[in-house]
């Protein structure tokens, strides 16, 4: 790895002077691509990618791709998202590479299925300890507030510790494009790696994945929107993970209706499908629980207040006045204090008993947990995508969810007209995203219905499996066919038609 200090000498890409000033990435950012250098006068970097690419296909070699990620491998949804399309698109003959994020060197440990040439690692520090050369001083950022794992949140950065963030990660992208000679970049999430891809090597196809979160980072931190449009609105296309994230693409972001396409996610079915299990045993071995009630209801996710999880907990509250012998379970994690608050509301509704938060388990323990489950709850106030729902529907469990985010983008519709996943309506929220009290309660007893609708009917193994074979046509594979093509047409596109790439001679899209 390049030591900070080398960055700007080996590769001057990634700052450099304007007309006798010093230009910070922030500056370009803000502004890109005003201050950028010609085509002309990035020539050599432009022919060598270019013979590369040419040679390679001449060759008959795969599409080389490298695969940008800024946060812990899976451990969120994105991080799931990056696995997964890594592992299948490598299995599948694509010549892909991944750049994460992370506390130590990544390797086929942290990200499973990849093998440990194909890893690359942006050192991050957590609170406390000393940087090691060429690391980020700080704490990785999420792409959410609050995250299973030590973060800076974006907002709470310095200018500079943001601009240590940058540079260290620009360099080592930077590092990477002239090592691999990628084909094409591909980014996840529509934020500063976006950026920085572009600025460092602007004429490399470049494709973003838009999970809905940066739309949220921008409404928590508005300042943060000069310097993620003009970069992140260049992006040759991006892979939308629903209607709602097309629509934030297009308003926050700036971004063309003909370069964004839906693709949402996928599910891995050797791992997420339908077989009976013994309940007891499952919830005894992985989660330590001894379960003596009649019904189970799972959900699982992230500590923070709009994933709902207060309303499931309400919702179990409701059947049980109903007099259903129902505990509901939520599996997953958050910081100290959103771990408190949930635990304090469940003992404010008297359910201490009968809500339980076992903590996080290993990826693959879910499905034997799904499959326990009577039902599902995504009770998500907004949800990006739910891939967690998807995953328990592939397991053949009924579910319950909102009908908001992605949910409505992918669950069959067959699923739903036989009642084998309900999909009730949204809880109300203020124009600042806030649930009143009132829509709270409102919203517990919507999903207490749809829950009470699937535990009186007592589902067995015929409709279990039936949910799960619904479910088949939305595997990671399906996904990664559809980026391929999108690779694909893409680096056509550059290596045909470059020049009309430009305007006046500059970098715009």
């Amino acid at each position: 790895m390049l030591e900070n200090s080398e960055f700007e000498t080996s590769i001057p890409s990634v700052s450099r002077q304007f007309q006798g000033q010093k230009l910070t990435l922030l500056d370009r950012l803000r502004h890109w691509p005003n201050y950028e250098q010609s085509r002309d006068e990035r020539s050599a970097e432009i022919s060598r990618w270019k013979a590369e690419v040419i040679n390679r296909a001449d060759r008959g070699d795969p599409r080389r791709v490298l695969f940008i990620h800024g946060q812990l491998p899976g451990e969120t949804g994105s991080g799931v998202y990056m696995q997964q399309i890594v592992k299948e698109s490598i299995r599948r003959g694509i010549d892909m590479y991944v750049l994460s994020a992370g506390y130590h060197l990544l390797d086929e440990t942290d990200i499973n299925g990849v093998p440990g040439d194909r890893i690359y690692t942006c050192l991050f520090t957590r609170t406390g300890e000393m940087p090691v050369a060429g690391a980020v001083k700080t704490p990785i950022s999420g792409m959410s507030v609050v995250m299973p794992y030590p973060v800076l949140a974006y907002r709470d950065r310095t200018e500079d510790e943001l601009l240590d963030w940058l540079t260290v990660f620009g360099g080592r992208i930077a590092e990477l494009v002239r090592r691999l000679q990628p084909d094409v970049i591909h980014v996840d999430h529509l934020w500063f790696l976006n950026g920085l891809a572009r600025l460092i090597a602007p004429w490399v196809p470049l494709v973003a994945s838009a999970h809905g979160t940066a739309y949220k980072l921008i409404v928590d931190a508005p300042r943060f929107r000069g310097l993620m449009v003009p970069c992140v609105s260049s992006a040759d296309h991006v892979c939308a993970i629903s209607p709602e994230s097309v629509q934030e693409c297009r308003e926050m972001f700036e971004i063309p209706a003909e370069r964004i396409s839906i693709e949402g996610y996928g599910y891995e079915p050797d791992l997420f499908n339908y077989r009976p299990v013994d309940r007891q045993k499952v919830l005894k071995d992985t989660l330590q629980i001894d379960f003596d009630s009649r019904y189970l209801a799972v959900t699982v996710g992230k500590f923070v207040d709009w994933k709902g999880f207060k309303e499931f907990t309400a919702a179990v509250g409701h059947l049980r006045q109903r007099g259903f012998d129902i505990t509901g379970i939520v599996v997953g994690e958050g910081d100290p204090a959103s771990r408190t608050d949930l635990e304090a509301f469940i003992k404010s509704e008297e359910l201490t008993d009968y809500v339980l938060l076992p903590g996080k388990v290993d990826r693959t323990a879910l499905p034997d947990i799904y499959r326990a489950a009577d039902v599902y709850v995504l009770p998500s106030h907004v949800e990006p995508y739910g891939l967690v729902l998807m995953e328990a529907l592939a397991c053949g469990t009924p579910a319950v969810s909102g009908n908001v985010g992605g949910p409505p983008s992918y669950v069959p519709q067959t699923l739903r007209d036989e009642g084998l996943a309900i999909l009730v309506d949204p809880i109300n929220l203020t124009s600042g995203g806030e649930a009143l009290p009132d829509e709270r309660a409102a919203y517990a007893l919507s999903l207490a219905d749809g829950m009470q609708s699937i535990l009186a009917r007592n589902f067995g193994p015929a409709e279990r499996a039936r949910i799960a074979e619904a479910m088949k046509p939305l595997s990671w594979s399906r996904l990664v066919d559809s980026l391929a093509k999108i690779y694909d047409r893409l680096l056509a596109d550059v290596l045909t038609n470059g020049e009309g790439r430009m305007l006046d001679g500059s970098w715009r899209r």
